[in-house]
């Protein structure tokens, strides 16, 4: 473990944190000041480790008072063909030194420095990081340190308090929900394609894909009967995954993929699928639900929620920093 000396008595370290609770603690302090309540739990930090390339030893800084205190930590996501990484953080609420975002700042460019070597010769390639809107001094550090704003991501919700009515399907399609030993492969492919022309994608190996829905499938928050499948004529044209909660909060569901091929789109397949989730949800007595969605998404997706009685609850924040001019090979 690299630990490096801050201002101001603080350290930092690139690194496995030790004690995963110390982490799940930290980001939900800062989930709690900035969204008014903490979702964030174990399950959710498990499974960001064991997501495919991620390395804890490479790919997480903590950072430190001097009593020891954890008081900031990112992780970095990166993946072939490394043109892009995404970097979650989270600060301790009342921290305001600037040693601590500076930090996290810097290490999520020196992490995709790094993996330059692995991009496509003559890519673009670019470093992300979230944060919440209400994130003020987080974000003009951000704007100070020459990222800008790409783009706004919304979460949405729903109450279940009236009877969920599910529509019906156009005669050529059913729905089923996934077996438990039916393999992930055409559930991946449909997803891909669902999301080629999507904000954020990037032509990726199918093989790494079909690994991290695999090791998705492991996380305690799956659950096989709420991954719902459409089908025409034998092709799956539409998925809808959705987990039995939302981190910690047990009685909200949450939709975590949402999509339609874009040869069946308009036809009320995602309308579908996300009001028989809602009906599953109240079915299980689960009170509400909540997905994210790209404000901007050209699907007009966020009308759709909108229109079964979704509102806007928060709004997160995407600032990009290039790294190195190219050729951008991820959808804009």
């Amino acid at each position: 473990m690299t630990t490096i000396e801050l201002d101001n008595g603080y350290t930092s370290s690139v690194g496995h944190p030790g004690d995963l609770d110390d982490l799940v603690d930290l980001y939900r302090a800062s989930e709690a000041a900035l969204e008014g309540r903490p979702r964030i739990d174990r399950d959710w930090i498990d499974t960001q480790f064991r997501e495919v390339g991620f390395d804890p030893e490479r790919d997480v800084l903590s950072v430190r008072d001097d009593a020891g205190t954890l008081v900031g930590a990112a992780m970095v996501e990166s993946r072939d063909p490394f043109v892009s990484s995404f970097c979650s953080q989270a600060i301790l609420p009342g921290v305001t030194d600037d040693a601590v975002a500076e930090a996290i700042i810097a290490f999520a460019i020196a992490r995709t420095t790094d993996n330059i070597p692995l991009a496509p010769e003559g890519a673009r390639v670019v470093a992300s990081i979230g944060i919440h809107e209400r994130d003020q001094p987080m974000l003009e550090r951000l704007i100070d340190r020459g990222f800008s704003q790409e783009r706004s991501f919304l979460e949405m919700e729903i109450e279940l308090d009236d009877e969920v009515t599910v529509p019906p399907l156009p005669d050529d399609v059913t729905v089923r929900t996934l077996g438990a030993d039916e393999a992930l492969d055409r559930l991946v492919v449909a997803v891909r394609d669902s999301f080629r022309d999507h904000f954020g994608f990037v032509d990726q190996p199918m093989e790494l894909r079909l690994q991290r829905w695999q090791e998705f499938r492991k996380a305690d928050s799956w659950d096989n009967d709420l991954v719902f499948l459409a089908e025409s004529d034998g092709e799956l044209v539409g998925v809808n995954v959705c987990l039995r909660r939302n981190g910690s909060d047990t009685d909200q569901g949450y939709v975590a993929t949402l999509g339609v091929l874009p040869d069946h789109r308009g036809r009320g397949i995602a309308r579908y699928l996300l009001l028989a989730c809602f009906a599953e949800y109240q079915r299980r007595g689960l009170s509400s639900v909540s997905l994210h969605v790209d404000a901007q998404s050209i699907t007009g997706a966020t009308r759709l929620y909108e229109g079964v009685g979704m509102h806007r609850s928060q709004v997160h924040l995407d600032f990009e920093y290039e790294i190195r001019d190219g050729e951008d090979l991820v959808r804009r």
